[in-house]
């Protein structure tokens, strides 16, 4: 079974079944299906309408739910803004992040086991070469190398704020990747991100401002990729 995560824009994959799930972490919505063959588990990270702003999103009750469910891999979709060369529209497959400012974990305790997980290869190898070869067989180009930093939003950033983190080796920003993958790695679940390059983040190529209506905009139009990709990923 594949779990899929969707970000802004991204709120159906087509005919599947709603169901809700409790967790120890709260109670969340989750949609079942298949795909190219394939059980599919969705989770719209936002909502159907977009209506959970990404600092209050229930990161742990959904990756604990994929966990519980048995999910093989992870394939999470992101929003981000470009701060490198990578041009809106887009997609890229991410390798890093950076998430100083993000801290999450299923280990606020340590009266069990001092858990510090590695996170040497945040994305997992593995489950980005199924996603190589489903993207190569539905003739979509992905970019490589990204490496993502997350802001904790729901504003966007500040050019101040983007200078400083493309200085750190980012070249994409969004505000949801760096909990998802730290969460993912805790629970050892191969997790493969793909961010769409929406837009220019702040001060990026004489970006003056930023609204979310060029996000969704980028997002709907990389919809049908998306779909085609998680449709190509049987036999991958």
């Amino acid at each position: 079974m594949i779990g899929i995560i969707g970000g802004s824009g991204i709120y159906s994959l087509g005919n599947m079944e709603r169901e809700t799930m409790e967790t120890p972490y709260g109670e969340i919505e989750l949609y079942r299906g298949r795909s190219g063959g394939k059980d599919i588990l969705f989770i719209p990270r936002h909502g159907e309408e977009h209506g959970t702003p990404p600092h209050k999103v229930d990161y742990k009750a959904n990756i604990w739910a994929m966990k519980e469910e048995g999910v093989d891999a992870l394939v999470v979709f992101y929003a981000a803004g470009s701060i490198g060369d990578y041009k809106p529209g887009e997609l890229v497959l991410l390798e890093d992040f950076i998430g100083f400012y993000s801290p999450i974990t299923y280990y606020d305790e340590f009266k069990e086991k001092i858990m510090h997980a590695d996170m040497s290869e945040p994305y997992s190898k593995k489950a980005r070469k199924i996603v190589e070869c489903a993207a190569k067989k539905a003739g979509i180009e992905l970019r490589s190398g990204g490496v993502v930093a997350t802001t904790h939003g729901p504003r966007f950033e500040t050019r101040a704020e983007i200078k400083a983190l493309g200085g750190m080796g980012a070249n994409l920003v969004n505000m949801t990747s760096a909990y998802e993958a730290t969460l993912a790695g805790e629970l050892g679940i191969p997790l493969c991100g793909i961010a769409v390059a929406t837009n220019y983040a702040a001060g990026v190529k004489g970006k003056e401002s930023l609204g979310h209506g060029e996000v969704l905009e980028k997002m709907h139009e990389a919809n049908k990729k998306i779909k085609k990709i998680v449709e190509g990923i049987e036999g991958c």
